[in-house]
């Protein structure tokens, strides 16, 4: 999801728990730290920090694919990857990554 769905769905979210008509411009401050309240404020210093994951807003960050595929080749070269694939194994499912 890109930065501007990620942005529409904060504010859609917001306005279903409250803000029907739409989230103010700022709030105070402790609530906006803490993530009670919305504002487009708390949006634009997401934007300033280059914060594109918008985790300051409380969206999870996207793990990277390739990443994964070099951890798991490393993993494989180190020989962990047939331990972890054990103890994973025991749930009834089958991996080969963490």
């Amino acid at each position: 999801m890109n930065t501007k769905a990620k942005i529409n769905k904060y504010i859609s979210l917001w306005m279903t728990k409250g803000y029907p008509e739409g989230i103010p411009d700022e709030a105070p401050l402790e609530l906006e730290k803490n993530l009670l309240v919305p504002s487009y404020r708390m949006i634009c210093r997401a934007l300033l920090k280059n914060d594109m994951q918008l985790k300051t807003l409380g969206f999870e960050r996207v793990p990277c694919e390739i990443y994964n595929k070099i951890k798991r080749q490393e993993l494989k070269e180190r020989g962990i990857i047939k331990v972890l694939g054990i103890q994973l194994g025991l749930f009834g499912e089958h991996y080969e990554c963490i």
